[in-house]
């Protein structure tokens, strides 16, 4: 079920950010478009402390999560190749607003904003098409990443959540995970917080 042992290409990673943008379309980071998804999804699939895993049935990519234990890496990554990240960017840099928070995301956000008393492991992102929810398939990659950090030596990790993404509270409660505050990740768009502990 992970990518990188299917040898994964371009099109897996378009494949990946496509589901994003269709189905975490209240998030700002699907604002910025399939080509920036790609981008950063490439990004996490090759760092050494973050992961991308998918569900397939048939070949198809039908699901994914990702998770990673420090996202400031993904990011410095994006930035050690500015020509593609600002080639898939070209859409965004007539906004203003939205060049504001690229640069926020990019170069303000810490792993330590959220709290020192919370893991900097994440899960970043879960998606299932919706042509085969209802079958298991969020619930397998939601294990399967708890089972990738338990491998790693994790006892713990967060999830952040908009606050209005009444389906995704229920799932990740449902999985065991206890939200522990409320944060803004951008001004004004309030999350919360949640933490499973990997026992």
């Amino acid at each position: 079920m992970d990518v990188k042992s299917h040898q994964p290409n371009r099109s897996d990673y378009i494949t990946v950010a496509r589901l994003h943008c269709d189905y975490i379309n209240q998030g700002f980071l699907a604002s910025l478009g399939v080509p920036f998804l790609t981008l950063l999804y490439e990004a996490i699939d090759k760092d050494s402390e973050s992961v991308l895993l998918v569900e397939r049935m048939d070949l198809k990519i039908v699901g994914f999560v990702s998770g990673t234990q420090g996202s400031w890496r993904i990011y410095k990554q994006l930035l050690s190749k500015p020509l593609r990240l600002i080639y898939s960017l070209k859409s965004c840099l007539l906004s203003p607003p939205k060049l504001y928070k690229i640069i926020e995301l990019l170069f303000m956000r810490r792993d330590s904003n959220i709290s020192p008393n919370l893991p900097r492991q994440e899960l970043l992102s879960i998606v299932v098409d919706p042509a085969y929810r209802g079958r298991g398939h969020a619930a397998n990659l939601f294990n399967a990443i708890c089972y990738h950090f338990r491998k790693e030596g994790v006892t713990s990790f967060n999830i952040i959540v908009g606050s209005n993404l009444h389906r995704a509270h229920a799932f990740y409660t449902k999985m065991g995970s206890i939200p522990v505050k409320e944060i803004q990740v951008h001004k004004g768009a309030c999350s919360v917080v949640y933490v499973k502990e990997l026992s």
